[in-house]
């Protein structure tokens, strides 16, 4: 039975993406070429156009999570449960300040991956 699912379900995929690929020639080929005066394109070509965009943004909704889509705007659930560990033991006045610091930094729930870029502010001195 686990077998006859997972051949089911790929078969479905296929059907989908197949769908999908026919849905993207038919919109260029109706708006493109009137609009931009680009020539149509054939099945493959919409094919790979999909793969390109695909690669470029990163994911075809729920089955592949493309790492631009979770650095800019998506809630990446694995970095938020990290960041709400790291504050359980914090006031709620250092919780409020390191929040302010992170999003100062422009990457709330960054992992560090791309480094840490944000540079810690002077302090005011009041001489």
């Amino acid at each position: 039975m686990n077998k006859k699912k997972k051949f089911l379900g790929a078969f479905l995929f296929l059907l989908v993406f197949a769908g999908a690929i026919a849905i993207v020639m038919l919109l260029w080929n109706a708006l493109i070429p009137s609009i931009i005066g680009w020539s149509a394109i054939n099945y493959w070509q919409a094919a790979g156009l999909m793969i390109l965009c695909r690669l470029l943004l990163g994911g075809f909704g729920r089955f592949g999570k493309g790492h631009f889509w979770n650095r800019c705007g998506q809630h990446d659930h694995k970095a938020f449960h990290e960041m709400k560990s790291r504050m359980e033991g914090m006031s709620r006045d250092e919780k409020r300040e390191y929040i302010r610091e992170r999003m100062r930094c422009g990457h709330p729930f960054s992992d560090g991956f791309f480094g840490d870029g944000c540079k810690p502010q002077p302090e005011d001195n009041q001489e």
